[in-house]
C-alpha cells in the first residue's frame, strides 16, 4: 500500500510539472550562481506604459571582478555592459535601457566574472496592465554640478586658429550612472569647432570627474562663449551649464610675449622611462620654439611632447614677438636604471582547479592549471570527485606534460549524476603513483 501511494504521488508531481504554465516553468530564480547580482531598478511588480524608456539599474560582484553584464527580456538578449577600458571590476554598477512593449515581462540581468563564474537576478514588470501604471519613465534621477574649470579659465587669450582642450570638473549629483549612452552637447550654437555631442567618461552617483572637449579658436578676433550641457540617452539635457569663454586677439603680436606654463610630468624618472613636456597657452607671440638636445623646432600652443632622455636634461620653451624673446625652462632629472630582475628559481610542481562545469547528466568537466617539473617521470594528473558525504563518486587520470604551465579540462564520469559531485580534488602523481602535490576545487553546487 505504501509503494502504491508513493507511486501515485510521483505521478501527480510529474503531471503538475508537465501542465504548469510555460512562463512559470521558464522563469529563472531571483538569484543564483557564484557571482551575485542585485537589480536596483525597476522593482518586482512595477507597472509601466508601453513605449517608455526604462533604465535597468544593477550591481554585480564576483571573485576576480566582473567582466561583463548582459540584459535579457523574456529570454531575448538586449544589451551588454562592460567596466571602463574592459578591466574587470567588483562591485560593478551598470544601467541598461529598454523601450517597453505591452505585456508581463521577465527581466534578467546576468553577470560573468573574470573567472567565468556567472550569476543572475530577475524581476517581473507589467506594461500596460489593468492596474494603474507607475509614472516612472526612468527609475533614476539625473543631476550634475560644475565644480570648476580645470583648463582654459574664462577670458583666456587664445591665438587665432589655435587648438585647445577645455576641461571642466563635474560632479554627478543624481542617482543615475553616466554610462556610454550619455554625452555633452553644445546648446548655444557656438561649439568652437568641437564635436557635439561629445562623449564623457563613466561617472557614478556622487563621483567627481573631468569632462573635456577639444576646441579651435576662430580666425576672427573677438570674444567668444561656448555653452555646453550634459545629455541623457533619451535626449534630455540636465544639470548646470558649462561654458568656455575665450578672447581671440588680432593676428600678429606687439610687445612682450607671455608663456602661461611649461613643465615636465613626471620630472624625476629612471633611465629608459619617459616624461612628457607640457606647455599652456602662449600669448602675444608670432613664433614659439622648443629647444631640446636634438635641436630647436617650431611648436604650437598649448601642446605637449613625450621624450625619453637617458641623462638629466634641460628643455627651453621660447616665445618671440618681433624680436622680443621670453624663455621658460624645465628639467627632467634622470637616475640610473634599477638592476635587472634576477632569474626566478625553477618552478616546482603546482596544481590549481577552477569550479567544475556540467558536461551532461553523468559527467563534469574540471578546468585544471598545473606545472609538472618531470619528477620521476612520466607523471599523471588525477581528478577525483566527492559527494556531500565525502565519498568518492568518480575519478579520471590524464598524462602530465612537463616543463611548461599547462591548462586542460579533465572530464570525470559521475554514475549517480553530476549534481552529486560537490567537491573535486586534483593531484600530480609520479610514474609509481606517489602524490607530488594536490589541490581542491568546487564541484557542482
Amino acid at each position: 500500500m505504501k509503494k502504491l501511494y508513493a507511486f501515485l504521488l510521483l505521478v501527480s508531481c510529474a503531471l503538475f510539472a508537465a501542465f504548469a504554465p510555460a512562463s512559470a516553468r521558464a522563469a529563472p530564480p531571483l538569484q543564483f550562481g557564484g557571482t551575485t547580482v542585485t537589480i536596483q531598478n525597476p522593482t518586482n511588480g512595477m507597472q509601466f506604459q508601453p513605449g517608455q524608456t526604462i533604465g535597468i539599474s544593477s550591481v554585480a560582484s564576483g571573485a576576480g571582478g566582473i567582466s561583463f553584464v548582459q540584459l535579457f527580456i523574456d529570454n531575448a538578449y538586449i544589451a551588454t555592459s562592460q567596466p571602463p577600458n574592459g578591466v574587470p571590476q567588483s562591485p560593478f554598477a551598470s544601467v541598461q535601457y529598454w523601450i517597453t512593449t505591452p505585456g508581463v515581462h521577465n527581466i534578467v540581468v546576468r553577470a560573468t566574472s573574470s573567472q567565468g563564474v556567472t550569476g543572475q537576478a530577475s524581476v517581473s514588470i507589467n506594461v500596460g496592465g489593468s492596474a494603474s501604471p507607475t509614472n516612472t519613465p526612468n527609475p533614476c534621477v539625473v543631476g550634475s554640478r560644475v565644480v570648476g574649470d580645470v583648463t582654459i579659465p574664462d577670458n583666456s587669450v587664445i591665438q587665432p586658429g589655435t587648438q585647445f582642450q577645455k576641461t571642466w570638473q563635474v560632479q554627478n549629483t543624481g542617482t543615475c550612472i553616466w554610462v556610454n549612452t550619455y554625452g555633452i552637447v553644445n546648446i548655444n550654437n557656438t561649439p568652437l569647432g568641437a564635436q557635439s555631442p561629445s562623449s564623457i567618461p563613466q561617472i557614478a552617483p556622487g563621483q567627481t570627474s573631468n569632462i573635456s572637449v577639444n576646441m579651435i579658436a576662430p580666425q576672427q578676433p573677438g570674444s567668444y562663449r561656448s555653452v555646453w550641457q550634459l545629455r541623457a540617452p533619451n535626449g534630455y539635457t540636465f544639470g548646470q551649464q558649462m561654458d568656455a569663454v575665450i578672447n581671440v586677439p588680432q593676428a600678429g603680436c606687439n610687445g612682450t610675449p607671455q608663456i602661461t606654463s611649461f613643465y615636465a610630468s613626471p620630472q624625476n624618472i629612471r633611465a629608459g622611462q619617459a616624461a612628457t613636456l607640457i606647455w599652456g597657452a602662449v600669448n602675444n607671440a608670432d613664433q614659439i620654439r622648443l629647444q631640446t638636445p636634438a635641436g630647436s623646432s617650431s611648436v604650437t600652443a598649448p601642446g605637449q611632447t613625450t621624450l625619453s632622455p637617458n641623462v638629466t636634461t634641460t628643455y627651453i620653451l621660447t616665445a618671440l614677438c618681433q624680436g622680443q624673446r621670453v624663455d621658460s625652462v624645465t628639467t627632467v632629472y634622470v637616475s640610473a636604471a634599477p638592476p635587472p630582475t634576477p632569474t626566478p628559481p625553477p618552478q616546482r610542481n603546482t596544481i590549481t582547479l577552477s569550479p567544475a562545469q556540467q558536461a551532461g547528466y553523468g559527467a563534469i568537466n574540471v578546468p585544471v592549471q598545473y606545472f609538472y617539473d618531470n619528477t620521476n617521470a612520466p607523471g599523471q594528473v588525477q581528478i577525483t570527485a566527492f559527494n556531500n558525504m565525502g565519498q568518492v563518486v568518480g575519478s579520471s587520470n590524464v598524462g602530465a606534460i612537463p616543463y611548461a604551465q599547462q591548462f586542460t579540462n579533465v572530464t570525470v564520469s559521475i554514475p549517480s549524476g553530476y549534481q552529486n559531485a560537490v567537491n573535486v580534488q586534483g593531484c600530480l602523481l609520479d610514474r609509481i603513483g606517489n602524490y607530488l602535490t594536490c589541490g581542491s576545487g568546487l564541484g557542482i553546487r
